[in-house]
């Protein structure tokens, strides 16, 4: 009787034991395969070759806005701290636009949901926190950049622009990471799920040029400001 047991036991233990080992490959398998059709990419060769001729564009604006002020020979009246501060400013958000990190997308010909979902992070970690927090928020609410003309009819417009770029990239994250570990059961949802990789990329970029005009509607009143003073 203990024998039989002892069998029964251990035809128990591999049925298991197999069962086991046979889950572990199916999830092994649907990993790999799910793993292989994230790898697919969408083309945006010529999209990117047209917001990257944009972006210099805008940001060749800025450096020519900017250009019109050095202290060393300035003979206006106006508050040259406050002039200092938002020159300084949009050099520091310029600096940050054209480094690698950020630029390097542009040269991208295809993007898969990794590219998408980095270039967000980017965008939120280097445009929005290191450019319009810590440089466009601060400088605006610095006293000596109140005082110069006309600030105070373009300070409510910038905040406003503001708070829309700051809150613009929750929506794009939180999709893709909703998304990505969902299963491509059909051809419909693979579509669907690549449509999102490239909608998400699109959304980021149409932020990015956001920012860059809203900078460039700062240079544009720093211009008229310093030639006016």
């Amino acid at each position: 009787m203990k024998k039989i047991l002892l069998e029964y036991a251990s035809m128990l233990a591999f049925t298991i034991t197999g069962l086991v080992f046979g889950l572990s490959f199916f999830l092994l398998f649907i990993n790999f395969y799910h793993m292989e059709e994230l790898a697919e990419t969408v083309d945006i060769a010529s999209y990117n070759d047209t917001n990257k001729a944009s972006v210099e564009n805008k940001i060749n604006q800025i450096k020519n806005n900017i250009s019109v002020y050095e202290q060393s020979n300035y003979q206006g009246s106006l508050n040259i701290y406050g002039l200092n501060t938002v020159k300084s400013r949009l050099e520091n958000c310029v600096e940050i636009i054209e480094s690698d990190d950020m630029m390097n997308y542009f040269d991208l010909d295809q993007i898969g949901i990794n590219d998408s979902y980095n270039f967000t992070l980017d965008f939120r970690n280097k445009i929005l926190n290191d450019c319009l927090v810590m440089q466009v928020t601060s400088m605006i609410n610095t006293d000596t950049v109140e005082s110069l003309p006309n600030f105070n009819l373009i300070k409510p417009y910038i905040q406003i622009d503001l708070d829309n770029l700051l809150n613009s990239y929750n929506y794009v994250q939180n999709n893709i990471e909703n998304s990505d570990h969902y299963y491509f059961t059909t051809e419909t949802n693979k579509t669907n799920f690549f449509d999102l990789v490239e909608d998400s990329y699109t959304e980021t970029m149409n932020n990015y040029q956001s920012t860059l005009d809203l900078l460039v509607e700062i240079s544009n009143w720093y211009r008229y400001t310093v030639i006016g003073g």
